[in-house]
């Protein structure tokens, strides 16, 4: 082509991802498992949160691909950032690429137009070994051949022109594999170290605020969740974060064969996993993105994000009757499951579960955390209800910390009533409450207490709860009827 130009030309770029939308009321912290070998460097993503802006970051951090199945820290990538566009997302891989790895292996492979193509995933570059087709010379990295991975993360091995391999019609190649089936809930419950005090799994989610700032309070472990040991750890953080936050858990219901296989199963495997917490929001059955599966709860947790982030960041809006943005519900063998209202009310929303029903188009389905119908307190059973007064809380502790130590004064008591009642009136005008007030009583602080340096406020919030169920009585007037013929006989 002419780089001489006289003309009239055009050009196209490609479709850029929406630019994510940051929220700091719904942040998601997200354990699992990822494909490492694909980061920028496989033996420093293990055991560690990573604060991911974009997905980007994610991909340079702990590797991307759509093998959702083994590789679950990619469905809250996927539907973070490619479905609903919102950020931070928290990630904590526990797959080790030191000590959840296949055996080593050698096949040998044709050389064709230069190059060989190693039709494997998860290989770990480092580890892979190129030699002539008897194994009797190795040839070395950069010098006789360049291995890359290809945009599916298979492996392709380009012969150096000049290289000591450039003659060769065969190659043995010779390289080890994750192997993410060998990673077990007990990797992703964690623990913490008696000697060393090195944490792992979910007992990283207390490092998150005071390594970058951000509150995790929505806690997931997509396709593992649904483990009840998982499940009952989740919220046993979830109920204490850093020592001080509040958060909740987004976790499925099993729906593998011989468990909620079916909807009329939902309730018993909920009641027999223990999932009855006002911190759980539990979700039912897995859903469909196109030709992708994933555990309901990855997209839930990014739809709450993505809720909160288009209310200036404040979580008070359900969920229910909201654009799922699926595009169907699936078991885990992937069989369609296609419920109508009264199965989604009766089997699903009546057990504390939220699932989704097609009304012109996809829509999540149910408003009561998994405590109902245990209780009906509105502060237990209303999704957005919990949400926001977990909110408000944890911003309770985030202002007014820093006056932890000062001298317990009028003027102490004062900078907290006031600022904190200016923060609920700000809320009442935006309508994420119906109001509310903090005050300081003095029949709750004896003088002992104040003596003994404990001070205590008394807050009462009002919140909307969700119109769940709107009735219109329709009566048939005959009088109405007959205004109308009278007046039109005139």
């Amino acid at each position: 082509m002419s780089n001489y130009k006289h003309g009239i030309r055009t050009g196209r770029q490609a479709t850029a991802i929406s630019i994510p939308v940051t929220s700091d009321g719904c942040i998601q912290c997200v354990v699992g498992t990822a494909p490492v070998n694909l980061a920028a460097d496989p033996y420093d993503t293990v055991n560690k949160p990573f604060a991911c802006l974009k997905k980007e970051d994610a991909v340079t951090a702990l590797g991307y691909c759509s093998d959702f199945a083994n590789y679950t820290l990619c469905q809250s990538v996927y539907a973070t950032f490619n479905i609903f566009a919102v950020a931070p997302l928290i990630l904590i891989n526990v797959l080790d690429p030191k000590k959840h790895v296949k055996a080593s292996v050698s096949k040998t492979y044709t050389v064709e137009g230069g190059k060989i193509v190693i039709d494997e995933e998860g290989i770990l570059l480092d580890q892979l070994k190129i030699a002539n087709e008897d194994g009797t010379t190795t040839y070395k990295v950069d010098e006789d051949y360049v291995a890359s991975f290809t945009s599916d993360g298979t492996v392709t091995v380009s012969i150096v022109k000049t290289g000591a391999a450039k003659s060769e019609k065969s190659l043995k190649a010779s390289f080890v594999q994750l192997d993410p089936s060998a990673v077990t809930y007990e990797d992703v419950i964690g623990s913490i170290d008696a000697v060393t005090k090195k944490k792992t799994g979910l007992e990283l989610v207390n490092m998150v605020y005071p390594k970058y700032g951000y509150v995790p309070s929505l806690l997931l472990a997509p396709g593992w969740s649904h483990v009840p040991a998982v499940a009952l750890a989740l919220d046993a953080k979830a109920s204490s974060i850093s020592s001080l936050f509040t958060g909740k858990v987004v976790m499925d219901v099993d729906s593998a064969e011989g468990k909620a296989d079916s909807i009329d199963k939902v309730k018993e495997i909920k009641d027999n996993n223990a999932i009855s917490s006002r911190g759980e929001i539990a979700m039912w059955p897995m859903v469909k993105v196109g030709d992708y599966k994933l555990y309901y709860s990855a997209m839930m947790a990014a739809n709450l994000q993505y809720l909160a982030a288009n209310n200036n960041g404040v979580p008070s809006r359900s969920p229910s009757n909201k654009d799922a943005k699926i595009t169907g519900l699936c078991l885990a063998d992937g069989s369609e499951v296609l419920p109508d209202m009264d199965e989604a009310n009766d089997y699903c929303n009546a057990c504390g579960v939220v699932t989704a029903i097609n009304m012109n188009g996809w829509k999540n389905w149910g408003n009561n955390t998994a405590v109902y119908p245990s209780s009906t307190d509105p502060i237990d059973r209303w999704i957005n209800i919990v949400t926001i007064f977990d909110y408000i809380e944890n911003n309770f502790k985030l202002t007014f910390f820093e006056n932890v130590d000062d001298l317990t004064n009028y003027r102490l008591i004062d900078e907290v009533v006031s600022g904190f009642n200016m923060q609920l009136n700000g809320l009442q005008g935006s309508d994420d409450i119906a109001g509310g007030e903090i005050t300081f009583n003095h029949d709750e602080n004896p003088i002992a207490n104040i003596l003994n340096g404990s001070i205590k406020f008394h807050t009462k919030i009002g919140g909307y709860t969700p119109a769940e169920d709107i009735y219109n009585v329709f009566e048939f007037d005959p009088t109405i009827t007959q205004n109308a013929l009278e007046g039109g006989g005139e």
